[in-house]
């Protein structure tokens, strides 16, 4: 077989993969086949040339802006740069040979989140003081998640969807930052209001998924973001309002929204035994240990040593976890 045929198969299968047409272990069984080793490192070389020229292009931009001290000049460049990103990378996720579309989804995406520090130093040049307000921050946020749904839905590219729904649920009151010494600090601005925007995004994923069978069969892989986006942020709202220290409201109070999360890990987990959808029963799994998890140290922390305390959750988790392979054991017998 010809290097180019090779090539191109190999290239094939990677975007299959990438689109969610096929699965890992076909797309890991194809690539073995045609992805040569040398074809390997030359994917290796693009991808490092293509960060180091992305590096060295903000890095020029950045002294530009640093000698000029002017907002509004660094941020015309890097609008000029986020089009140029935006557009090379059109041209190479679109192409009909499909030999480039993972770089040309990676540069779509990059040209995005250029746009969105273009516009954020614009906003600031404008009204004269360098200042990066929260309000101003989740609009542009805001405008730059319309922006990459609408470059996703037009060009049927995934990673400018990824980075659409975390514009989105950022920019409407989801924040994290890092607090230093190796510790996170996340927040939602309004739990509940959060939980059920989560929740809609959930359930018009799971119509999107049924939906790319049939007339949206063109966003094949879509409709899986807007789910797991959707679950992740449903369930880190609840966990966070059942915490002692968190939103209560006056006519559920703790209590209620203990049991609130709890139903609703477990309603997913049925769900997802229901409609045979693994992402589903994944997280109800996953945040119901979280809630006993935290359920087990609001009430024993204070009240045992931390020996003894690690010991009976280490016991607990052995116990819980035989269990679970027993009878996982007896089912497949």
């Amino acid at each position: 077989m010809k290097k180019a045929v090779a090539a191109l198969l190999a290239g094939e299968s990677a975007d299959w993969h990438q689109r969610g047409l096929i699965g890992a272990a076909l797309a890991q069984q194809l690539g073995q086949r045609y992805d040569r080793p040398e074809q390997a490192w030359s994917h290796l070389t693009s991808w490092l040339g293509f960060i180091g020229i992305f590096l060295l292009a903000q890095a020029a931009l950045s002294l530009v802006g640093l000698f000029s001290q002017s907002a509004g000049l660094t941020g015309v460049l890097m609008g000029a740069a986020a089009v140029g990103f935006w557009h090379a990378g059109i041209r190479l996720a679109t192409d009909p040979a499909q030999r480039h579309a993972v770089t040309g989804s990676a540069l779509v995406t990059v040209g995005l989140a250029t746009a969105y520090g273009a516009m954020l130093l614009l906003s600031s040049a404008l009204s004269h003081e360098f200042d990066f307000g929260l309000n101003r921050v989740f609009i542009v946020l805001l405008i730059t998640g319309a922006l990459s749904l609408a470059t996703a839905y037009r060009h049927g590219l995934r990673w400018p969807l990824l980075l659409a729904l975390l514009c989105f649920f950022h920019g409407l009151g989801a924040w994290h930052q890092y607090a230093g010494h190796g510790a996170y600090v996340a927040d939602i601005q309004d739990p509940p209001t959060m939980a059920w925007i989560a929740g809609a995004a959930a359930v018009f994923g799971l119509w999107h998924q049924q939906a790319e069978e049939g007339q949206l069969a063109r966003y094949v892989g879509f409709g899986r973001l807007y789910v797991i986006f959707g679950l992740i942020y449903l369930n880190c709202s609840l966990w966070f309002i059942s915490l002692s220290r968190g939103y209560y409201d006056s006519d559920i109070g703790q209590l209620g929204w203990v049991l609130i999360f709890s139903a609703a890990c477990i309603a997913q987990i049925v769900a997802g035994a229901r409609l045979k959808d693994s992402k589903l029963v994944g997280f109800g799994i996953v945040f119901l240990g979280i809630d006993l998890y935290t359920r087990f140290f609001e009430q024993f922390w204070d009240r045992l040593s931390l020996g003894l305390f690690l010991t009976l959750a280490g016991l607990i988790g052995m116990a819980a976890g035989w269990l679970f392979e027993k009878r996982a054991m007896r089912a497949a017998a």
